[in-house]
């Protein structure tokens, strides 16, 4: 995937592959705390209104009481005598959906950013992150069943902006949220999970794998409050539609207003670690048209945009004096997924017959709106060859009699042949439209299916478009056959957990046997049992519903770390072109721009790292910004 500038982005420091605490970087010295009496304190707190105050600490029963220091104020005087702001304010892309990173269909540059910025994780930019734990360490297994069994110890310190300790309850809440909710991102590692055990408080958390999972450094980020979203209706799916209730980063978010389009986060007063906020208030405002945002820039209400380009984009904001504008790839795509459950699309003749009759250019240049800063991917899993994706519709059919060639889940292998012998798409669509899904809340993918749809009915093809929410489409429309295929953003990563994560037979589990909920209160144990059990089956990432004894095996032994991936690699993109699974729409592409004023840690933007899957945007480094105050 290129980068459509000069800019090359910093390659992301690579995953800790053991469970040994990677060493800390040794981090600049940014300020210095000055001692103050507690009479100077309450005097400067009650003058100021600037100044946050911190709230009282209520330790959770059972729980050590920490009771952190206020964070240090950044914001005053730069080092050349220069007057910080207390606030930062950023342009992103309007606010569609919710802000919970773990759903594909809030899967944004923003909201990963945000989760950056606000939620706990176990590692940081490939670093393990010693302000949540202390230590990462593989350990001997309690019993021969369990593959491996991985001890996390939380820092005491480590607590939630309403003062509920951060716990191994947090831990179990989020594995049992991703085995069990349909359209979510890297189930596959948590799927390996057969049990979390905690002990000393909830801050030591021993987790059992059934499989053995070699880099473990993807599991457990962005961790969710538990105690506010277990109790809660669909407190996965919808807890996090409107604001993030509690933070366990450097920020806590303040107020969400969707109608002005804004987002406010402020200083988390409670955060424990020794590299707190710079600034104390960060604001993102949506920016609705180009003019908006140059008109923005120039008056100096926004310093620093990241944003999808229009079609002027890139041109409108070059003009602008002392201003830096990039374009960079995010590793994400819109993709069209089609279902080999499919009554409709059930064989890869008839998927191969339905990707031919997408022009790809069409699609992304209607919906995006725009035909500049346009990146359509030559294939999936990393083909940089443009021409791919045609020569996968080139290909044949799964070879007659295959025994093992990929099926659908719990069904019989995809073995029809393809040529004038086999159904055709016009025959299969006599009892009904082919239908086509997309999740409302993202205009783009929406956008995509009624061009698509638009498309089909020029070539006499019946079609018809069926929005639902996102895991209502991954979780029953697309199982049971009632839509055929979906559009969608997928991330374009390319580890093992991400490529299990697309592959892997789906599995049935029952969302009610989860690890906390079950856990016996006397011995702190807990366990998962569904995988012996039948309950209908979701498809948690792996949308297409492809099916393999053989790949899966293979990719066990990619999570295991017995095989490289680079040397599946191709076999993995042999079977996407043999099935026709998917057909590439469009890349994700960003505007970069930041305008004068932006006091950042390093010298120039070219050296700014972000994420090192490039999944979020440089926003998650924002924490330690600062901007100069205008005179």
């Amino acid at each position: 995937m290129s980068v459509l500038s000069s800019w090359i982005p910093v390659k992301g420091v690579p995953r800790t592959p053991t469970g040994a605490s990677a060493p800390r970087r040794p981090r600049p010295l940014r300020w210095t705390a000055v001692a103050l009496t507690s009479t100077l304190v309450m005097t400067v707190a009650g003058c100021s209104s600037d100044e946050p105050t911190p709230l009282p600490v209520t330790p959770a029963a059972g729980s050590p009481s920490v009771i952190p220091q206020q964070a240090p104020d950044h914001t005053g005087t730069d080092s050349d005598g220069s007057v910080l702001a207390h606030e930062i304010t950023i342009g992103i892309d309007p606010l569609d959906g919710g802000f919970n990173p773990h759903l594909i269909s809030q899967d944004s540059a923003f909201v990963q950013a945000l989760a950056d910025l606000v939620l706990p994780g176990v590692y940081a930019n490939g670093e393990l992150n010693t302000d949540l734990v202390e230590s990462v360490d593989f350990i001997d297994p309690p019993t021969p069943g369990v593959a491996q069994t991985v001890r996390y110890e939380l820092n005491p310190a480590a607590q939630w902006s309403d003062g509920t300790p951060i716990t191994g309850a947090d831990f179990s809440y989020l594995r049992d949220s991703m085995v069990s909710t349909p359209g979510v991102i890297g189930a596959a590692g948590y799927e390996q999970i057969s049990a979390i055990r905690t002990s000393g408080g909830g801050r030591t958390v021993d987790v059992d794998f059934r499989h053995r999972v070699a880099d473990v450094s993807g599991l457990f980020d962005h961790l969710l409050p538990s105690h506010l979203l277990r109790d809660a209706t669909d407190g996965f799916t919808g807890g996090l539609n409107e604001s993030i209730p509690a933070a366990g980063g450097r920020y806590t978010v303040d107020q969400v207003d969707r109608q002005r389009g804004v987002v406010t986060l402020v200083r988390n007063d409670r955060f424990w670690g020794s590299d707190p906020a710079r600034t104390e208030k960060l604001v993102f405002r949506e920016i609705r048209s180009v003019q908006q945002g140059v008109q923005m820039l120039r008056s100096g209400q926004v310093s620093y945009f990241d944003l999808t380009p229009a079609e002027t984009t890139f041109d409108a904001f070059s003009l602008l004096p002392d201003t830096r504008v990039s374009v960079r790839q995010r590793e994400a795509a819109l993709e069209l997924t089609m279902s080999v459950t499919s009554p409709i699309l059930s064989t890869a003749a008839l998927r191969r017959e339905f990707a031919a009759l997408i022009d790809r250019g069409v699609v992304a240049r209607l919906a995006t709106g725009r035909s500049t800063d346009l990146d359509i991917p030559g294939g999936v899993l990393g083909e940089e060859d443009p021409t791919a994706f045609a020569s996968a519709l080139a290909q044949g059919s799964s070879k007659d009699g295959d025994a093992d060639a990929p099926g659908p889940a719990g069904g019989s292998p995809s073995a029809t042949p393809a040529g004038p012998t086999g159904p055709t798409l016009e025959a299969a669509i006599r009892n009904r439209p082919l239908r086509i899904a997309a999740d409302p809340s993202d205009r783009t993918a929406t956008a995509a299916a009624n061009t698509i749809v638009d498309l089909l009915a020029r070539k006499e093809v019946a079609a018809e478009v069926v929005l639902a929410p996102f895991t209502e489409i991954a979780g029953d429309l697309l199982p049971s056959g009632d839509v055929d295929a979906v559009v969608g953003r997928r991330r374009s990563t390319l580890d093992p957990v991400a490529v299990a994560d697309r592959f892997q037979c789906p599995g049935a589990v029952d969302p009610s046997d989860v690890t906390a909920s079950t856990a016996s209160r006397a011995s702190d144990v807990s366990s998962m049992s569904s995988r012996s059990r039948k309950h209908p089956v979701i498809r948690t990432g792996n949308l297409s519903g492809i099916c393999s004894r053989t790949l899966d095996s293979t990719l066990m032994s990619v999570l295991a770390g017995e095989e490289t991936l680079d040397a599946v690699l191709p076999e993995l993109r042999r079977v996407e072109e043999r099935e026709m699974l998917t057909v590439p729409l469009l890349a994700e592409t960003r505007i970069i721009v930041r305008g004068p004023g932006i006091v950042v840690p390093d010298t120039d933007i070219e050296e700014w790292s972000g994420h090192p899957e490039r999944t979020t945007s440089l926003l998650s480094t924002a924490a330690g910004w600062t901007a100069v105050e205008e005179q």
